[in-house]
């Protein structure tokens, strides 16, 4: 019976090691219903600069038909616990435009594909 108690508790800490590890720094702002369209798609990557942090600005703002921004999808397409984050900094859900600072860990890049969802 203990050597089952052990086995079980060796197992659920391997189990909660391993689950911390992978992690994707993908996020989302805002929620989408049957009626929302896409509205924009960018896929943005920088390379990895040698003991630094890469950062850069993506904005999204509508000049024509400027639609109400539901949902805001960002994957990171580098799944390992390596990849950058995202920040929404200006505007976002319920307003017409977005401003997101994409910023890579020290001495790693990062890729994101972005999606707008609206109205």
């Amino acid at each position: 019976m203990k050597i089952y108690v052990i086995l079980l508790v060796f197992a659920l800490t391997a189990f909660a090691a391993a689950s911390g590890r992978g992690r994707s720094h993908s996020i989302t702002w805002g929620a989408r219903t049957y009626r929302d369209m896409h509205l924009h798609r960018e896929i943005i990557t920088e390379k990895s600069k040698f003991l630094r942090v890469v950062t850069r600005e993506f904005v999204f703002d509508q000049k024509k038909l400027a639609r109400t921004i539901t949902q805001i999808v960002i994957t990171d397409q580098i799944r390992d616990g390596n990849g950058g984050y995202a920040y929404l900094t200006a505007g976002g859900p319920q307003t017409t435009y977005a401003k997101i600072h994409l910023k890579s860990q020290r001495n790693q890049g990062f890729s994101f594909i972005i999606d707008i969802y609206g109205v």
